[in-house]
């Protein structure tokens, strides 16, 4: 399978933190110059992550993921002001995901209008690349804001994705 590298993309440094010291458990994931932050984990690991990670308490993007139905995995990709509670409630009615990986902010600066756009964004990303079969019933709309936050949306969404 080639991978497609945009032809100006900058080089830049992923760090993935192990907290448990398990490679199969929760990683903490930062790239470098990003306000943001990655968690992921087994679906086993949300009730000791939501105790533990303050991230959790956080507004952010997730992203659902369960085994192939036919080849491809499935998907499902959410948001929510407060990530771990949300999570929570989809371990109790979503039974097809086995692991999750959730986006949110170093500095808790993300609105509601922010991880309404990374979702959108990145439904928008899983379909044009059609790797996964997403679960979503609806296609989250892009939200609306001024120019100035549109712009400040795209620059990030450039450097990020």
């Amino acid at each position: 399978m080639a991978i497609d590298v945009k032809p100006n993309a900058l080089p830049f440094s992923v760090r993935i933190f192990l907290p448990t010291g398990n490679p199969e458990g929760l990683r903490i994931i930062e790239k470098s110059n990003w306000s943001g932050v990655g968690l992921a984990f087994p679906r086993s690991g949300l009730k000791a992550a939501n105790k533990d990670r303050e991230e959790l308490e956080s507004s952010g993007a997730y992203v659902l993921i369960g085994p192939p139905t036919d080849k491809l995995p499935r998907a499902y990709i959410g948001e929510s002001d407060e990530l771990g509670k949300r999570l929570l409630n989809h371990d109790a009615t979503k039974d097809f995901w086995n692991q999750v990986v959730a986006f949110t902010s170093k500095d808790q600066n993300l609105n509601k209008a922010h991880v309404r756009h990374v979702e959108a964004r990145l439904v928008r990303l899983a379909e044009e690349a059609g790797r996964c079969d997403l679960e979503n019933s609806a296609n989250p709309s892009e939200p609306l804001n001024s120019e100035h936050r549109r712009s400040g949306h795209r620059r990030r969404c450039q450097a990020t994705y």
